[in-house]
């Protein structure tokens, strides 16, 4: 039995006072076994897709293999194995995107826990002749170090600019001590938050921890400046997008240009809504809140808090109303562990597909309640939103979220169980997450 998600990757608190919630819409929302009442996969870790027009969906399991279920059923051979290190509870195969061009250039993005290494690890591959199967081997794009086997982050999504955004989290080392969530440079694991950028001696230096990271992985840099993930003067195969907060060296010199957003303790799952453009946050809490974010569309980067508060409370200590760094963005939920029975929040999606009353609503859980929540409306304006469990569903250790081509939305267990979200309107056109015209 696996240990809860928060320790594996790591709300009637502070919502908005007044801000009441309608009930469920649809009532019958509920939870469908997928792609049948009994099959089950081995860890999986997300269900995506290729917006290729297939309708295959794409199963990611934790020690590496991707599966594709196609008409109801899962392919024989897998599309994809990679080498990844899945011993520790946090560590494995984390992420998978599709390039949005993928049906001309067949190229798709994994993030992973490398073997021996345990380095964070952003690597593009290709699908080969045959659609169902990827090719073997792959290109790194970029790799980080890291200092424990936790907190790794690991979403992978590419954003309606067209860029590739990465999550990764803070380390591992309970409450952040070397403030590398705050730093937005390279700077050496020892207990002192204030040397950022202290380059000076021969041990490691960290980067791009706490943080998610936009790459636009259809350029390349052909001489670095303040890459974090290069060293000066060198080549890399991603550019630094316009509007990345630290993208200009001779303002930031000594930051990382691939940040985009930082101060996360362990953003282990995001999305986009795909009608917006709107990015949701979810990032996993220390001992006492767990809390979800928000970041409008075409927003420029932002500072999320950690490890100064978690949630609205400041860190350490519980003192309500913590104020963040200059400029920083409280969340939008925040979720009391206690009170709410949470330990791990797992982020989803702003519902698009094909349940009628229920788009526009935000779907999220946690490792530990197993329930099913949904945020009615999440709306930007909006200082806090609030939310409602869907009764009657099964307990789920939720580990993951995952949509596919037509909107509908997916939850992965712990115990190996795919669920479809569903509505009995639409359970025989969409049982098997399409509409069946796919190949």
């Amino acid at each position: 039995m696996m240990k809860p998600l928060h320790r594996w990757i790591g709300l009637a608190g502070v919502l908005g006072a007044g801000l009441a919630q309608a009930a469920i819409n649809p009532a019958d929302l509920h939870l469908q076994r997928w792609p049948d009442a009994t099959t089950e996969f081995n860890k999986p870790i997300g269900v995506h897709h290729a917006n290729d027009g297939s309708g295959r969906a794409f199963v990611i399991e934790k020690c590496g293999e991707i599966h594709i279920v196609r008409n109801g059923a899962v392919l024989p051979t897998p599309f994809a194995d990679i080498a990844v290190n899945c011993g520790g509870n946090e560590q494995g195969l984390l992420g998978l995107a599709f390039d949005p061009d993928y049906a001309n250039n067949g190229e798709f993005y994994v993030s992973y826990t490398a073997p021996g290494t345990g380095r964070h690890t952003l690597e593009r591959y290709t699908v080969s002749s045959n659609p169902d199967v990827a090719n073997p081997t792959g290109t790194v794009i970029l790799s980080v170090p890291d200092i424990a086997s936790n907190h790794n982050g690991g979403d992978v999504q590419f954003g309606p600019d067209g860029y590739l955004y990465w999550s990764i989290g803070d380390g591992g080392a309970q409450g952040d001590p070397n403030g590398f969530a705050q730093c937005t440079g390279r700077k050496k694991q020892d207990g002192n938050p204030a040397s950022c950028y202290d380059v000076s001696g021969s041990s490691t230096k960290y980067y791009l921890l706490g943080t998610i990271v936009r790459l636009d992985v259809h350029a390349t840099t052909a001489a670095a400046q303040n890459l974090c993930g290069v060293a000066a003067g060198q080549a890399a195969p991603y550019a630094i997008p316009p509007g990345n907060p630290f993208a200009n060296p001779t303002t930031h010199p000594d930051d990382c240009a691939e940040i985009f957003n930082w101060g996360f303790r362990n953003p282990y799952r995001f999305s986009f809504d795909r009608e917006t453009g709107d990015m949701v946050i979810a990032d996993v809490g220390q001992n006492r809140y767990e809390e979800i974010d928000f970041q409008a569309a075409g927003s420029g980067g932002q500072n999320f808090q950690w490890n100064q508060c978690e949630g609205n409370h400041t860190y350490p200590g519980n003192a309500a109303g913590c104020a963040g760094p200059s400029g920083s963005v409280p969340p939008r939920i925040e979720l009391s562990q206690s009170a709410n029975g949470v330990c791990a929040v797992i982020g989803g999606y702003v519902y698009r597909g094909p349940i009628t009353p229920l788009r526009g609503q935000y779907l999220f859980s946690d490792n530990c309640s197993g329930k099913l929540y949904v945020v009615a409306n999440p709306a930007a304006g909006l200082p806090s939103w609030t939310f409602e469990a869907v009764p009657g569903t099964p307990w789920v250790s939720s580990y993951s979220f995952g949509e596919d081509e037509a909107g509908n939305v997916y939850l992965a267990g712990g115990g190996g169980e795919v669920y479809l979200v569903a509505s009995a309107a639409i359970d025989l056109i969409f049982a098997n997450g399409f509409d069946g015209t796919g190949p």
